[in-house]
Protein backbone atom coordinates (compact mmCIF):
# COMPACT_ATOMS: atom_id res chain seq x y z
CA UNK A 1 0.00 0.00 0.00
CA UNK A 2 1.50 3.26 -1.14
CA UNK A 3 1.29 6.73 0.92
CA UNK A 4 0.32 9.65 -1.38
CA UNK A 5 -0.69 12.97 0.14
CA UNK A 6 -1.60 15.80 -2.11
CA UNK A 7 -1.55 19.43 -0.91
CA UNK A 8 -3.67 22.09 -1.99
CA UNK A 9 -2.85 25.73 -1.54
CA UNK A 10 -4.69 28.65 -3.29
CA UNK A 11 -3.15 31.23 -5.22
CA UNK A 12 -3.39 34.25 -3.49
CA UNK A 13 -6.11 33.49 -1.66
CA UNK A 14 -7.11 36.77 0.16
CA UNK A 15 -6.20 39.29 -2.74
CA UNK A 16 -8.35 37.07 -5.08
CA UNK A 17 -11.29 37.04 -2.31
CA UNK A 18 -11.06 40.85 -1.87
CA UNK A 19 -11.51 40.82 -5.89
CA UNK A 20 -14.61 38.57 -5.86
CA UNK A 21 -16.43 40.99 -3.50
CA UNK A 22 -15.00 44.17 -5.31
CA UNK A 23 -15.60 43.71 -9.19
CA UNK A 24 -13.60 46.84 -9.58
CA UNK A 25 -10.39 45.32 -8.44
CA UNK A 26 -10.61 42.91 -11.13
CA UNK A 27 -8.70 44.42 -13.46
CA UNK A 28 -6.05 45.89 -10.73
CA UNK A 29 -2.30 43.86 -11.00
CA UNK A 30 -1.02 45.72 -8.25
CA UNK A 31 -3.10 44.81 -5.49
CA UNK A 32 -2.31 44.42 -1.34
CA UNK A 33 -4.10 43.38 0.76
CA UNK A 34 -3.94 44.33 4.34
CA UNK A 35 -5.24 47.91 5.07
CA UNK A 36 -4.77 51.47 3.92
CA UNK A 37 -1.53 52.90 2.27
CA UNK A 38 -1.34 55.22 5.12
CA UNK A 39 -2.09 52.87 8.17
CA UNK A 40 0.74 50.96 9.80
CA UNK A 41 -0.34 46.95 9.67
CA UNK A 42 1.11 44.64 7.79
CA UNK A 43 1.02 43.07 4.86
CA UNK A 44 -1.97 40.15 4.63
CA UNK A 45 -1.32 39.12 0.86
CA UNK A 46 -0.25 40.48 -2.12
CA UNK A 47 -0.93 39.70 -5.89
CA UNK A 48 1.84 38.17 -8.13
CA UNK A 49 2.38 41.45 -9.76
CA UNK A 50 3.50 43.32 -6.86
CA UNK A 51 5.07 40.36 -5.41
CA UNK A 52 7.67 40.93 -8.76
CA UNK A 53 8.69 44.35 -6.52
CA UNK A 54 9.57 42.65 -3.20
CA UNK A 55 5.88 42.98 -1.39
CA UNK A 56 5.76 39.74 0.84
CA UNK A 57 3.09 39.19 3.79
CA UNK A 58 4.28 40.35 6.83
CA UNK A 59 6.11 43.13 5.69
CA UNK A 60 5.03 46.62 7.41
CA UNK A 61 1.94 48.40 4.92
CA UNK A 62 4.11 51.46 4.42
CA UNK A 63 7.07 49.36 3.26
CA UNK A 64 5.11 47.69 0.64
CA UNK A 65 3.80 51.52 -0.52
CA UNK A 66 7.91 52.36 -0.95
CA UNK A 67 8.12 49.31 -3.02
CA UNK A 68 5.68 49.23 -4.88
CA UNK A 69 4.57 52.82 -5.07
CA UNK A 70 1.61 51.92 -7.81
CA UNK A 71 -0.32 49.75 -5.92
CA UNK A 72 -3.67 49.81 -4.92
CA UNK A 73 -3.96 48.66 -0.97
CA UNK A 74 -7.79 46.89 0.42
CA UNK A 75 -8.89 45.93 3.76
CA UNK A 76 -10.75 42.64 3.55
CA UNK A 77 -13.44 41.45 5.83
CA UNK A 78 -12.68 38.39 8.15
CA UNK A 79 -16.09 36.82 7.17
CA UNK A 80 -15.25 36.92 3.61
CA UNK A 81 -12.49 34.56 3.88
CA UNK A 82 -13.81 32.18 6.02
CA UNK A 83 -16.91 31.53 3.61
CA UNK A 84 -14.41 31.11 0.96
CA UNK A 85 -12.45 28.68 2.86
CA UNK A 86 -15.40 25.90 3.83
CA UNK A 87 -16.32 26.65 0.08
CA UNK A 88 -13.28 24.78 -1.36
CA UNK A 89 -12.85 22.61 2.24
CA UNK A 90 -16.25 21.20 0.92
CA UNK A 91 -14.67 20.42 -2.76
CA UNK A 92 -11.85 18.65 -1.16
CA UNK A 93 -13.65 16.36 1.16
CA UNK A 94 -15.75 15.25 -1.41
CA UNK A 95 -13.08 14.20 -3.00
CA UNK A 96 -10.20 12.54 -0.63
CA UNK A 97 -10.81 10.16 1.88
CA UNK A 98 -9.52 12.66 4.74
CA UNK A 99 -8.56 16.76 4.65
CA UNK A 100 -6.57 18.20 6.93
CA UNK A 101 -6.58 21.79 6.57
CA UNK A 102 -3.94 24.11 7.89
CA UNK A 103 -4.76 27.17 7.16
CA UNK A 104 -7.72 28.67 5.35
CA UNK A 105 -5.83 29.00 2.12
CA UNK A 106 -3.96 25.44 2.08
CA UNK A 107 -4.87 21.91 3.37
CA UNK A 108 -3.44 18.04 2.98
CA UNK A 109 -5.40 15.63 1.48
CA UNK A 110 -4.34 11.63 2.47
CA UNK A 111 -4.61 9.11 -0.16
CA UNK A 112 -2.99 6.32 1.35
CA UNK A 113 -4.84 3.25 0.23
CA UNK A 114 -6.29 4.19 -2.90
CA UNK A 115 -3.77 2.19 -5.04
CA UNK A 116 -6.74 0.62 -6.76
CA UNK A 117 -8.81 3.30 -7.24
CA UNK A 118 -5.57 5.35 -8.57
CA UNK A 119 -3.56 2.36 -9.85
CA UNK A 120 -0.42 5.11 -11.34
CA UNK A 121 -0.89 8.48 -10.90
CA UNK A 122 -3.31 11.22 -9.07
CA UNK A 123 -2.61 14.06 -11.91
CA UNK A 124 -6.19 13.01 -13.30
CA UNK A 125 -7.98 13.80 -9.54
CA UNK A 126 -5.80 16.68 -8.85
CA UNK A 127 -6.88 18.42 -12.60
CA UNK A 128 -10.47 17.31 -11.18
CA UNK A 129 -10.23 19.03 -7.76
CA UNK A 130 -8.58 22.11 -9.56
CA UNK A 131 -11.49 22.87 -11.54
CA UNK A 132 -14.10 22.26 -9.55
CA UNK A 133 -12.64 24.67 -6.57
CA UNK A 134 -12.60 27.30 -9.43
CA UNK A 135 -16.02 26.82 -10.68
CA UNK A 136 -17.42 25.94 -7.18
CA UNK A 137 -15.20 28.53 -5.01
CA UNK A 138 -14.59 30.95 -7.67
CA UNK A 139 -10.47 30.77 -6.92
CA UNK A 140 -7.71 29.20 -8.25
CA UNK A 141 -5.52 26.92 -6.63
CA UNK A 142 -2.04 25.02 -7.18
CA UNK A 143 -1.57 20.91 -6.17
CA UNK A 144 1.11 19.23 -5.35
CA UNK A 145 1.40 15.31 -4.85
CA UNK A 146 4.22 13.15 -3.12
CA UNK A 147 5.15 10.06 -0.91
CA UNK A 148 4.79 12.66 2.26
CA UNK A 149 3.90 15.91 3.52
CA UNK A 150 7.05 17.92 2.87
CA UNK A 151 7.46 16.85 -0.54
CA UNK A 152 3.31 17.47 -1.69
CA UNK A 153 4.45 21.17 0.04
CA UNK A 154 7.29 21.60 -2.12
CA UNK A 155 5.35 20.70 -4.91
CA UNK A 156 2.63 22.99 -4.65
CA UNK A 157 5.48 25.72 -4.41
CA UNK A 158 7.01 24.78 -7.35
CA UNK A 159 3.93 24.76 -9.53
CA UNK A 160 2.70 27.65 -8.72
CA UNK A 161 0.40 29.68 -10.12
CA UNK A 162 -2.41 27.51 -11.16
CA UNK A 163 -0.27 24.38 -11.59
CA UNK A 164 0.29 20.53 -11.10
CA UNK A 165 3.05 18.99 -9.89
CA UNK A 166 3.46 15.16 -9.28
CA UNK A 167 6.66 13.78 -7.29
CA UNK A 168 6.12 9.73 -7.34
CA UNK A 169 8.27 7.16 -4.82
CA UNK A 170 12.22 7.10 -5.77
CA UNK A 171 11.82 10.64 -7.77
CA UNK A 172 12.07 12.78 -4.60
CA UNK A 173 15.96 13.00 -4.28
CA UNK A 174 16.08 14.43 -7.46
CA UNK A 175 13.38 16.60 -7.53
CA UNK A 176 14.64 18.70 -4.94
CA UNK A 177 18.55 18.25 -6.14
CA UNK A 178 17.27 21.33 -8.54
CA UNK A 179 15.95 23.45 -5.72
CA UNK A 180 17.53 26.11 -3.52
CA UNK A 181 17.24 25.27 -0.12
CA UNK A 182 15.19 28.14 0.93
CA UNK A 183 12.29 25.86 -1.04
CA UNK A 184 12.16 23.09 1.74
CA UNK A 185 9.81 23.98 4.79
CA UNK A 186 11.94 25.24 7.95
CA UNK A 187 14.52 27.20 6.12
CA UNK A 188 13.44 30.53 6.45
CA UNK A 189 15.62 33.42 5.15
CA UNK A 190 17.73 33.55 8.07
CA UNK A 191 19.23 30.00 8.32
CA UNK A 192 19.36 29.92 4.59
CA UNK A 193 21.59 32.93 4.46
CA UNK A 194 23.68 31.35 7.69
CA UNK A 195 23.81 28.13 5.42
CA UNK A 196 24.81 30.50 2.28
CA UNK A 197 28.07 32.08 4.07
CA UNK A 198 28.35 28.67 4.60
CA UNK A 199 28.47 27.47 0.66
CA UNK A 200 24.89 26.07 0.67
CA UNK A 201 22.55 27.43 -1.45
CA UNK A 202 21.08 25.05 -3.49
CA UNK A 203 20.27 21.29 -2.26
CA UNK A 204 22.65 19.42 -4.65
CA UNK A 205 25.05 21.02 -2.22
CA UNK A 206 24.19 19.07 0.60
CA UNK A 207 24.51 16.27 -1.64
CA UNK A 208 27.57 16.76 -2.93
CA UNK A 209 29.06 17.22 0.67
CA UNK A 210 30.50 14.17 2.61
CA UNK A 211 27.96 13.39 5.97
CA UNK A 212 31.54 14.27 8.04
CA UNK A 213 32.36 17.38 6.04
CA UNK A 214 28.76 18.36 6.48
CA UNK A 215 28.52 18.01 10.26
CA UNK A 216 31.87 19.81 10.74
CA UNK A 217 30.68 22.88 8.81
CA UNK A 218 27.11 23.21 10.29
CA UNK A 219 27.34 20.89 13.51
CA UNK A 220 26.07 17.24 13.51
CA UNK A 221 22.44 17.31 14.99
CA UNK A 222 21.71 20.08 12.37
CA UNK A 223 23.71 18.21 9.56
CA UNK A 224 21.87 14.98 10.13
CA UNK A 225 18.38 16.84 9.93
CA UNK A 226 19.47 19.06 6.81
CA UNK A 227 20.18 15.79 4.97
CA UNK A 228 16.94 13.84 5.45
CA UNK A 229 15.32 16.71 4.41
CA UNK A 230 17.55 17.02 1.31
CA UNK A 231 16.98 13.53 0.37
CA UNK A 232 13.35 13.96 0.64
CA UNK A 233 12.03 12.62 4.09
CA UNK A 234 9.64 13.57 6.01
CA UNK A 235 5.97 12.82 7.62
CA UNK A 236 3.61 10.72 6.31
CA UNK A 237 1.36 11.62 8.99
CA UNK A 238 -2.05 13.24 9.03
CA UNK A 239 -4.12 14.19 11.75
CA UNK A 240 -8.04 15.17 11.60
CA UNK A 241 -7.94 18.61 12.70
CA UNK A 242 -10.11 19.73 15.69
CA UNK A 243 -11.62 22.76 16.93
CA UNK A 244 -9.09 26.26 16.57
CA UNK A 245 -6.71 26.68 19.47
CA UNK A 246 -7.36 30.42 19.39
CA UNK A 247 -9.67 33.15 17.75
CA UNK A 248 -8.82 36.44 17.70
CA UNK A 249 -8.44 39.54 16.32
CA UNK A 250 -5.73 42.69 16.42
CA UNK A 251 -5.44 46.11 14.92
CA UNK A 252 -2.84 48.68 14.69
CA UNK A 253 -3.68 52.65 14.99
CA UNK A 254 -2.54 54.73 12.75
CA UNK A 255 -1.19 57.10 15.18
CA UNK A 256 0.09 55.75 19.04
CA UNK A 257 -3.33 55.98 21.26
CA UNK A 258 -2.54 57.58 25.19
CA UNK A 259 -6.63 58.06 25.27
CA UNK A 260 -8.12 55.18 27.45
CA UNK A 261 -11.17 55.71 25.79
CA UNK A 262 -10.32 55.17 22.21
CA UNK A 263 -8.77 51.62 23.32
CA UNK A 264 -11.90 51.10 25.25
CA UNK A 265 -13.71 51.57 22.09
CA UNK A 266 -11.32 49.59 20.08
CA UNK A 267 -11.85 46.82 22.45
CA UNK A 268 -15.02 46.83 22.19
CA UNK A 269 -15.12 46.20 18.58
CA UNK A 270 -12.33 43.75 18.69
CA UNK A 271 -14.20 41.37 21.46
CA UNK A 272 -17.81 42.05 19.09
CA UNK A 273 -15.50 40.05 16.31
CA UNK A 274 -14.27 37.59 18.23
CA UNK A 275 -17.62 36.51 20.24
CA UNK A 276 -19.00 36.30 16.72
CA UNK A 277 -16.68 34.19 15.26
CA UNK A 278 -16.85 31.65 18.56
CA UNK A 279 -20.83 31.29 18.03
CA UNK A 280 -21.20 30.96 14.20
CA UNK A 281 -18.32 27.98 14.94
CA UNK A 282 -20.24 26.89 18.43
CA UNK A 283 -17.29 27.27 20.29
CA UNK A 284 -16.96 29.04 23.77
CA UNK A 285 -13.59 30.30 25.31
CA UNK A 286 -12.53 29.13 28.51
CA UNK A 287 -10.04 32.22 28.84
CA UNK A 288 -9.32 35.41 27.49
CA UNK A 289 -6.21 36.77 25.68
CA UNK A 290 -5.07 40.33 26.06
CA UNK A 291 -2.26 41.96 23.44
CA UNK A 292 -0.74 45.22 23.98
CA UNK A 293 2.09 47.03 21.39
CA UNK A 294 3.68 49.46 22.58
CA UNK A 295 5.56 53.13 20.54
CA UNK A 296 8.66 51.54 20.89
CA UNK A 297 7.48 48.13 19.68
CA UNK A 298 7.58 46.14 23.17
CA UNK A 299 5.02 43.45 22.83
CA UNK A 300 2.96 42.59 26.22
CA UNK A 301 0.69 39.68 26.52
CA UNK A 302 -2.12 38.63 29.59
CA UNK A 303 -4.06 36.01 30.00
CA UNK A 304 -6.74 35.41 32.39
CA UNK A 305 -9.19 32.28 32.96
CA UNK A 306 -12.53 32.45 32.70
CA UNK A 307 -15.45 31.00 35.43
CA UNK A 308 -17.33 29.49 33.26
CA UNK A 309 -17.16 29.14 28.98
CA UNK A 310 -18.50 31.76 27.17
CA UNK A 311 -19.17 33.08 23.94
CA UNK A 312 -21.13 35.89 24.95
CA UNK A 313 -19.85 39.85 24.16
CA UNK A 314 -20.29 40.75 27.50
CA UNK A 315 -18.99 38.33 29.61
CA UNK A 316 -15.80 38.40 27.17
CA UNK A 317 -15.06 42.13 27.51
CA UNK A 318 -15.55 42.04 31.19
CA UNK A 319 -12.44 39.65 31.16
CA UNK A 320 -10.70 42.00 28.62
CA UNK A 321 -10.89 44.89 30.07
CA UNK A 322 -10.22 43.57 33.51
CA UNK A 323 -6.89 42.70 31.71
CA UNK A 324 -6.60 46.47 29.46
CA UNK A 325 -6.61 48.29 32.31
CA UNK A 326 -3.51 47.74 34.32
CA UNK A 327 -1.76 46.78 31.65
CA UNK A 328 -2.31 49.99 29.19
CA UNK A 329 -1.60 51.60 32.99
CA UNK A 330 1.79 49.97 33.01
CA UNK A 331 2.39 51.42 30.09
CA UNK A 332 1.71 54.82 30.57
CA UNK A 333 3.66 54.27 33.56
CA UNK A 334 6.57 53.90 31.55
CA UNK A 335 5.54 56.76 29.06
CA UNK A 336 4.71 54.40 26.35
CA UNK A 337 1.33 54.67 24.32
CA UNK A 338 0.12 52.25 22.75
CA UNK A 339 0.69 51.37 18.72
CA UNK A 340 -1.10 47.80 18.74
CA UNK A 341 -4.23 46.29 20.60
CA UNK A 342 -5.39 42.60 20.17
CA UNK A 343 -7.63 40.38 21.99
CA UNK A 344 -8.49 36.54 21.64
CA UNK A 345 -10.31 33.89 23.14
CA UNK A 346 -8.34 30.77 24.04
CA UNK A 347 -9.12 27.22 25.90
CA UNK A 348 -11.67 26.56 23.25
CA UNK A 349 -14.66 23.62 23.70
CA UNK A 350 -17.43 22.84 21.57
CA UNK A 351 -20.93 24.71 23.12
CA UNK A 352 -22.70 22.35 25.48
CA UNK A 353 -26.37 22.38 25.33
CA UNK A 354 -28.06 24.81 26.92
CA UNK A 355 -28.50 25.06 30.72
CA UNK A 356 -32.16 24.22 32.18
CA UNK A 357 -30.98 26.03 35.51
CA UNK A 358 -29.33 29.30 33.17
CA UNK A 359 -29.96 33.01 34.72
CA UNK A 360 -32.51 34.79 33.77
CA UNK A 361 -30.22 37.98 33.21
CA UNK A 362 -27.79 35.31 31.15
CA UNK A 363 -31.01 34.09 29.20
CA UNK A 364 -31.94 37.38 28.36
CA UNK A 365 -28.14 38.21 26.82
CA UNK A 366 -28.22 34.94 24.91
CA UNK A 367 -31.32 35.70 23.45
CA UNK A 368 -30.31 39.23 22.35
CA UNK A 369 -27.28 38.07 21.02
CA UNK A 370 -29.13 35.71 18.94
CA UNK A 371 -31.10 38.22 17.34
CA UNK A 372 -27.98 39.98 16.58
CA UNK A 373 -26.29 37.36 15.02
CA UNK A 374 -29.33 36.52 12.77
CA UNK A 375 -29.34 40.43 11.87
CA UNK A 376 -25.70 40.67 11.27
CA UNK A 377 -25.80 36.88 8.63
CA UNK A 378 -28.75 38.39 6.96
CA UNK A 379 -27.65 42.64 6.56
CA UNK A 380 -23.34 42.00 7.08
CA UNK A 381 -21.34 42.89 9.98
CA UNK A 382 -22.02 46.47 9.79
CA UNK A 383 -25.38 46.39 9.94
CA UNK A 384 -25.54 46.57 13.88
CA UNK A 385 -22.96 48.08 16.35
CA UNK A 386 -23.07 48.37 20.16
CA UNK A 387 -23.09 51.72 21.41
CA UNK A 388 -19.63 51.06 23.22
CA UNK A 389 -17.55 51.00 19.91
CA UNK A 390 -19.17 54.61 18.70
CA UNK A 391 -17.26 57.66 18.80
CA UNK A 392 -18.94 60.32 20.94
CA UNK A 393 -17.28 63.20 19.38
CA UNK A 394 -17.95 61.46 15.57
CA UNK A 395 -21.42 61.00 16.74
CA UNK A 396 -22.07 64.93 17.95
CA UNK A 397 -20.34 65.80 14.42
CA UNK A 398 -22.75 63.64 12.42
CA UNK A 399 -25.76 65.40 13.90
CA UNK A 400 -24.75 68.94 13.85
CA UNK A 401 -23.90 68.04 10.29
CA UNK A 402 -27.79 66.59 10.11
CA UNK A 403 -29.08 69.63 11.46
CA UNK A 404 -27.92 71.94 8.65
Amino acid sequence: MSTRIMHCDLDAFFVEVCRRHDPALEGVDLLIVGGRRESRGVVQSASYGARAFGVRSGIPIAEAARRCPGATFVKGEFPWYREASRAVRAVLERHAPMVVMTGMDEGYLDFTGTDLLHPVSLMDLATAIRIDVHREAGLDCSIGIGPNRMIAKVASDYAKPRGICEVRPGWERGFLAGLPLKAIPGIGPKTAARLAARGLTDVADVHAMPAEALAALIGREEAIALRRRADGRGSVMLRASGPPKSVSRETTFSHDVRESATLDRTLHALVARVAAQLRDEELHAGAVVLKLRHGNFTTVTRRTTLGSPTALDAELLSAARGLLAPAFAAARSQGQAIRLLGIGAAALGTAEAPDLFESEQRLKAQGVTRAMDAVRAKFGAEALKSGGVVDPRAARTKSAGDAD
